[in-house]
């Protein structure tokens, strides 16, 4: 499978394993934890503030079953307010709700999860907001 634009490969073999707490109210923020079907893009900083990154990640299982996710991390001393989008041309797509991201964390906010062919590959992007100042990866 490879991914256009971004390229990000995602043919990893397992099950699509990761445990999720939420990072605040904002339903599809969570904690992030990677393991070998995480196929993510270098982190980019945000033209708002050095210290916060961000990337976009493929999470895809052996049965094909792939998902985006809005990767951030936050080295700074003050919360943010952020809020994104996760775009794919393959339908895992979602609005990332405002929420506080406190300084020490790293947060995902997880597309939904849809089945596509072993054959097939897309593009995907990501918007991140902090503090309203909007930022595409790419």
């Amino acid at each position: 499978m490879r991914f256009k634009a971004l390229t990000v490969a995602a043919a990893a073999a397992g099950a699509l394993a990761f445990t999720a707490s939420p990072a605040s109210a904002a339903a599809n923020w969570q904690e992030v934890n990677t393991n070998s079907n995480w196929n993510c893009l270098p982190c980019k900083t945000h033209r708002i503030s050095a210290n916060i990154k961000f990337k976009p990640c493929v999470v895809t299982n052996a049965n094909n079953d792939t998902q985006v996710v809005l990767v951030i991390q936050h080295t700074g001393t003050a919360a943010a307010i952020v809020a994104g989008e996760v775009v794919s041309n393959f339908g895992s797509n979602t609005l990332c709700n405002s929420s506080t991201l406190n300084p020490g964390f790293t947060r995902g906010c997880f597309a939904p999860t849809v089945n596509i062919p072993s054959s097939g590959g897309g593009s995907v992007n990501v918007r991140l907001s902090v503090n309203g100042t909007s930022n595409w990866y790419a």
